[in-house]
């Protein structure tokens, strides 16, 4: 009689593979990114003036300032990551645009997938 199976005896953790390990590697990525574009401080700025409404109680503190986040802040930038960019990359010159493009549509089908 077998009582455990390898295949189920290791079952991925959702909050730690999708909500904290596979975000921080995206944030770790946009923050690079806008950072080597200039824009890292639009970002920020936007960042703390997401108003906030019911599900989402808003961020008091710039992205680049979070030192640690808990399951809710997580679940939250989830929920906000695709617009806070897309206003980040507006008004970009045509040359600009293509980089801004392609990483915007990377982000929204990581968010839509989450």
């Amino acid at each position: 009689m077998k009582l455990i199976s390898l295949t189920t005896i290791i079952v991925p953790n959702i909050l730690h593979t999708i909500y904290l390990g596979m975000r921080k590697h995206l944030m770790d990525w946009v923050t690079s990114f806008f950072e080597q574009h200039s824009r890292i401080d639009k970002f920020n700025q936007l960042w703390v003036m997401m108003p906030p409404y019911p599900g989402f109680a808003g961020f008091n503190k710039p992205y680049s300032q979070v030192a640690q986040w808990n399951d809710k802040e997580m679940k939250s930038l989830g929920s906000v990551i695709v617009p806070v960019l897309a206003l980040t990359v507006s008004n970009l010159s045509a040359s600009q645009s293509n980089p801004f493009t392609e990483a915007l549509l990377s982000i929204k089908n990581f968010a839509y997938f989450h």
